[in-house]
């Protein structure tokens, strides 16, 4: 016999935030690099592409005690029908014990752990002095990775919010602006990209773009680029002329050129896996990190399971010390 919980969104909520997803994600990227983390090869099935999608990952924290999997789907028509277009689930099991530990809505899992690895990247590579933020893509991910910022960068003074989709960035700001009052947010339209570009310390580009839209000469020396939309074949947000003249970091060699914002320079010969670095073997002392201020500086975050799955062993840990959760006995 053994007993599993369940966690929806709301119970996961109330038990662990960005600054504890940071702390997981870290340990995470640690681990790996320590190979006391793995992930296993990613399921990707596009059922009509561009509108119905499946993602299955899985992997291991031997180092934590845990290992699972995460299935989600996605659907472009939802919002039509009322419901979340991205849905899924986490599992969680122990090593130990081989048995499973609980299942959680991966919805806000993946919404956190992703704005924590913008967050963990930013503070291992920009530059300490940064002061100016660039958000291109004012959806979900954007609202993550603008939390993730104002904790992981307390000295920013600004961050600009730029979207494809005219109005969507000034709603953003409406919404966010009361949030962040130690920091000046504001929308520019698409068409202000370049200059929101060259003006910025620190850019994330967080969407579902297949077409790159950020281009080398808009980014001034020293600017540090988190790229969090690409994680599959034939996504892209970055030219890859940018790619190849950046310092280039990854949650993942392997994952970054098959699937991440390296796939496309990878492929075209500009760039190869001895150019990357794993963010992991950065944060354990084992590589170096940024090494000159005028570097231009990339983290290419495809998004890796053992991210959720240390983020879903948090909040399952803290549900059985609070008696949070649905126990089912089996």
């Amino acid at each position: 016999m053994y007993s599993l919980r369940l966690l929806d969104r709301s119970q996961f909520e109330a038990l662990v935030g960005m600054a504890e997803a940071i702390e997981g994600v870290e340990r995470a990227y640690r681990l790996f690099s320590r190979k006391e983390a793995g992930v296993f090869p990613v399921i990707v099935h596009q059922f009509e592409p561009g509108k119905r999608e499946m993602d299955l990952k899985s992997g291991h924290l031997a180092g934590a005690g845990v290992y699972g999997m995460k299935m989600l789907g996605w659907c472009s028509e939802n919002a039509e029908r009322n419901l979340p277009p991205l849905a899924g689930l986490i599992v969680v099991m122990d090593v130990d014990r081989q048995q499973p530990i609980g299942i959680l809505d991966g919805t806000p899992v993946t919404f956190l752990r992703t704005g924590a690895a913008g967050a963990v990247g930013a503070r291992a590579f920009a530059r300490k002095d940064s002061r100016k933020a660039l958000i291109v893509g004012a959806g979900n991910q954007g609202r993550a990775q603008l939390w993730g910022l104002s904790l992981a960068m307390p000295e920013l003074e600004s961050v600009t919010v730029c979207d494809i989709v005219d109005g969507q960035s000034s709603r953003f700001v409406s919404e966010q602006k009361g949030r962040y009052p130690e920091f000046r947010l504001e929308a520019v339209p698409f068409t202000g990209l370049p200059r929101a570009a060259a003006e910025a310390d620190v850019i994330v580009t967080c969407t579902r773009s297949r077409e790159f839209f950020l281009k080398r000469e808009w980014v001034s020396p020293g600017t540090h680029i988190n790229a969090i939309g690409a994680d599959m074949p034939g996504k892209q947000e970055l030219e890859p002329a940018l790619v190849a003249s950046c310092k280039v970091f990854a949650d993942s060699v392997a994952q970054v050129l098959a699937k991440g914002e390296c796939q496309h320079a990878g492929k075209l010969g500009l760039i190869s896996e001895n150019c990357i670095t794993e963010i992991g073997a950065v944060l354990e002392g084992m590589s170096p990190g940024r090494s000159d201020p005028s570097e231009v500086t990339l983290f290419d975050a495809t998004g890796m399971a053992i991210q959720d799955l240390v983020v879903g062993a948090i909040a399952l840990k803290r549900a059985e010390e609070k008696g949070v959760g649905t126990v089912v006995p089996f």
